[in-house]
């Protein structure tokens, strides 16, 4: 047991009125479509060579920067959540060809200093995972796409950290948007906040 503080960026991704379809659906259903998606995702997730801290329901949480040092570990995540929307399209095409109703999601992204560790009771059960208020920002945020319309927002310390990696590299398509500063629950501070998305044309 123990941690040790350092800058990570953290992922959250969530399905988008995962109730209302759990109650459309039988269970067997349910769970093989949400399979499926975290097949998919984890996939992704691995490619960028994120840590897969855990999945909480319909939920997904994955850090950059530890265990192993990665100095563009901003970068990496966003990388990845531009591709995880990529394949959700994708995913999603193939629900409707199915006539099944797909899901959504909302993906949401800090970078921030972390406690990070094994976390538990010694023992009996530990995980390895981050805990601090940039994790908490980052779920935070994440719930701030339904009402922003987007499916992916991050805040703006991500943003300057891969603000000079944009237009080359794997975000050469990425397009940022500003959003301005919201309140964000907990938080006395607001905080700034920005769409992201591919540039189909690029």
């Amino acid at each position: 047991l123990g941690g040790e503080r350092k800058l990570v960026t953290i992922l959250f991704a969530d399905v988008i009125g995962f109730t209302t379809i759990s109650e459309k659906q039988q269970p067997e259903q349910v769970v093989a479509l949400l399979n499926e998606y975290f097949e998919e995702m984890t996939d992704i997730i691995f490619r960028w060579e994120g840590t897969l801290d855990k999945f909480v329901g319909d939920e997904i949480m994955v850090f950059w920067g530890a265990p192993l040092d990665q100095p563009d570990h901003a970068e990496r995540a966003v990388a990845c959540a531009l591709e995880m929307s990529g394949r959700l399209d994708m995913l999603r095409r193939r629900w409707t060809e199915r006539g099944v109703e797909g899901l959504d999601c909302g993906i949401g992204i800090n970078t921030g200093e972390v406690v990070i560790g094994n976390i538990g009771a010694q023992g009996k059960k530990m995980d390895y995972t981050a805990i601090g208020d940039h994790v908490n920002l980052a779920a935070r945020v994440e719930k701030l796409t339904r009402e922003h319309r987007t499916r992916i927002l991050i805040t703006e310390n991500t943003y300057r950290a891969v603000s000079s990696a944009a237009g080359q590299g794997p975000l050469k398509t990425a397009v940022f948007t500003g959003l301005g500063a919201v309140k964000v629950k907990g938080k006395e501070q607001e905080v700034r906040i920005y769409g992201c998305r591919e540039d189909q044309a690029g």
